[in-house]
């Protein structure tokens, strides 16, 4: 299953291509009881590098009475909107839930009956620029008023865009300095798998197993031009051991074989090709030279 990058730090500029011809701003319009759609937003107003992560702490400084001045936790950001969810439910709408989406959960204490009576939670998009990050120093925690990032640079180990980011705190500045402080990134939920039977263990490792080559055919699909001999890579060698050079990669058409063919009718064709200049060279010289004695013969 691929990673929910929306649930993930920034790795590509994918969000600043322009919209294919059928989709983005004029793509098929989907039913209001699934999801908010937000507003379509040029590729020339989106940001390039976010400041805001998935796991951040952010206040909501713009919006209705029920959540402006709420504190929530990012769950993901559309990067190609510049809209940001919450994971708190009181950043939710309510949505009639009708009878024919039967996947949606209803709340708890539902009473109603009937297709009006179904309603369900669904997340809710905020701008970007209606969130202030939250900065915690000690037990308290600051509202930050600014913030600005080092230089970017792409980090190749793993693959994405990496700078630092830093937020102006005037409750934590003092007469010496200002209220700027780095503020580390969230830690990343990176999926993780659960070995299984097959799975090599600690202990069964490479330094003890030994394959198992009884399995191997020796009968070649075509024979070598030389015998073959079976070797032993060791003396006193198990049985599964004393194998043939075909299982070991020297059948006349391996790659290996074809390769030294190769190269060595190559080298052939390159002195051939050396001396038939050499013998070129000879013959005129010696041409020349008679055309010099031809002339002084009529003088």
């Amino acid at each position: 299953m691929p990673r929910d990058l929306a649930r993930s730090l920034q790795r590509t500029l994918a969000h600043l291509k322009a919209p294919p011809t059928r989709g983005g701003k004029f793509q098929l319009p989907l039913p209001t009881h699934f999801r908010p759609t937000p507003a379509f937003v040029q590729v020339k107003d989106r940001i390039p590098f976010w400041h805001v992560a998935p796991g951040d702490r952010v206040k909501l400084v713009k919006g209705g009475k029920e959540v402006k001045g709420k504190v929530g936790v990012v769950d993901r950001v559309d990067r190609e909107t510049n809209r940001v969810y919450l994971k708190e439910p009181e950043f939710s709408v309510k949505k009639r839930q009708f009878n024919e989406y039967p996947g949606q959960q209803l709340e708890p204490d539902h009473q109603a009956t009937g297709d009006a009576g179904g309603t369900y939670l669904t997340p809710r998009p905020f701008h970007v620029a209606n969130l202030r990050l939250q900065v915690r120093d000690g037990e308290h925690e600051y509202t930050a008023t600014r913030v600005r990032k080092s230089k970017v640079t792409w980090d190749r180990r793993l693959r994405r865009f990496a700078w630092k980011r830093y937020v102006l705190v005037p409750e934590l500045g003092t007469t010496d300095e200002a209220g700027w402080r780095e503020l580390p990134w969230p830690k990343e939920d990176v999926p993780t798998t659960t070995p299984s039977a097959r799975d090599m263990t600690e202990t069964n490792t490479l330094g003890t197993w030994l394959p198992d080559l009884s399995s191997l055919s020796l009968s070649p699909t075509r024979l070598p031009r030389s015998p073959v001999r079976p070797i032993s890579l060791a003396a006193g060698a198990p049985p599964e051991l004393q194998v043939s050079p075909l299982d070991l990669g020297g059948q006349w058409n391996s790659r290996a074989n074809r390769t030294k063919r190769y190269n060595a009718a190559k080298a052939r064709s390159k002195a051939r090709g050396k001396e038939v200049m050499k013998t070129r060279s000879h013959d005129a010289s010696r041409s020349k030279a008679a055309q010099q004695l031809e002339a002084e013969v009529l003088l």
